[in-house]
């Protein structure tokens, strides 16, 4: 998890940031020290943390202005109607799971570029521009489309016999923005766990 919540008390990046540089406690957001932006737990990658007051103010202005490319990896279910193109729909907290989001005329604006990459009857693979970030905004919209990613259950996929209930195929894969006069860009790998679904 990316921080504590009154659920899960587990240990989370936030609780690790601390142990790095407890001095984040001064300064942080009670509960959030340190976190920029955040993933849901089921989400795994690359996420973005600062160590001290003035960087994090800078970041994350960085990523209300949209000014940071974030791309995504995931394996979905079935084939989509197209090898690209964007999905644009608002998105609002679900009325009959307050977990959930949906997609609703009274939501906010969500925007993502997709790409398949490769694909077969029974999955397909995609490489996902986050232009806006709402939360569960990828989730939610393969769902929408009739395509949701691989055991999300929450967003309507079947559950993968070989997957736990927190392993879903949605991946932070790559970031990039300018910082302090500098171009930075960070990439990682998906878990081991998509080699299953994306060798379609």
């Amino acid at each position: 998890m990316t921080h504590p919540d009154k659920v899960d008390t587990n240990f989370t990046i936030r609780d690790q940031i601390i142990k790095i540089e407890p001095s984040v406690q001064e300064w942080g957001i009670p509960g959030r020290e340190g976190i920029v932006h955040r993933l849901d737990k089921q989400t795994s990658g690359l996420i973005v943390c600062a160590l001290n007051e003035e960087s994090f103010k800078d970041l994350q202005s960085l990523f209300k202005n949209r000014n940071v490319y974030k791309e995504y990896i995931c394996v979905v279910e079935g084939k989509l109607r197209t090898q690209s193109g964007t999905i644009e729909v608002p998105l609002a907290r679900s009325s009959k799971n307050r977990i959930k989001r949906q997609v609703s005329s009274e939501g906010k604006f969500s925007r993502s570029y997709f790409e398949v990459i490769i694909e077969n009857n029974e999955y397909s693979k995609l490489k996902i521009e986050l232009i806006t970030g709402r939360n569960h905004q990828i989730r939610s919209q393969m769902e929408f489309i009739g395509n949701p990613i691989v055991n999300d259950i929450l967003y309507g996929a079947k559950k993968v016999p070989t997957l736990n209930e927190n392993q879903i195929c949605l991946h932070s894969k790559k970031l990039k923005f300018k910082f302090l006069g500098h171009e930075y860009e960070f990439e990682c790998d998906e878990p081991n766990f998509f080699n299953t679904f994306q060798n379609v």
